[in-house]
């Protein structure tokens, strides 16, 4: 069997060895900034939505959802007076299951990304929408969310002065039907 393009893979090998060695010589790497700690809010990490009206059982449950799992990643700019930004990107993985009482194959569910300082006090807070559709005979998807925040820095803070928040928008309703789901 002969290969075809020999010269450019010989070309490459070339440029292969160059890289290396090159890497060889200038040493180790800087370890990247730190990245803010990305926390999702336990109490707020799950959501039932009812019929309307008083009932809260199985059967008035028209939609469940949780934050099943995220990813987060963050790129550091840092300019020459120390200052810069820190960009994080989310990916989340959300579950939705239709409940028993849903007339409709959509829903639509609300949730938040807040960042915080170290005192856990909030500088910015956003809420998103996202519309889910059940298609065919499903009753149950799962999907991902992405997004970037764009944090600023003074100069000297890294993004490890910050804390990124993440859960369902919750009435004081759903959030009691969390805590006694938890046994709280």
């Amino acid at each position: 069997m002969q290969f075809l393009n020999t010269g450019r893979a010989r070309t490459g090998w070339a440029a292969l060895a160059l890289f290396v060695l090159a890497a060889c010589q200038q040493g180790p790497a800087a370890p990247a900034p730190p990245c803010p700690n990305i926390v999702v809010v336990q109490d707020a990490s799950e959501i039932t939505q009812f019929l309307p009206g008083p009932g809260r059982d199985l059967t008035d449950v028209t939609l469940e959802a949780q934050i099943a799992d995220f990813r987060g990643f963050c790129d550091t700019d840092i300019k020459d007076d120390r200052s810069g930004t820190v960009d994080v990107e989310l990916q989340l993985l959300m579950v939705a299951t239709r409940g028993p009482a849903a007339v409709s194959r959509d829903a639509t569910i609300s949730y938040f990304v807040a960042i915080a300082d170290k005192d856990e006090n909030i500088l910015a807070r956003e809420e998103f929408e996202t519309s889910i559709r059940f298609e065919g005979n499903r009753n149950r998807v799962s999907f991902g969310e992405e997004l970037t925040q764009k944090i600023p820095l003074q100069p000297g803070q890294l993004g490890d002065a910050f804390s990124v928040f993440v859960g369902f928008v919750l009435t004081d309703d759903d959030l009691k039907y969390n805590l006694r789901k938890r046994g709280r």
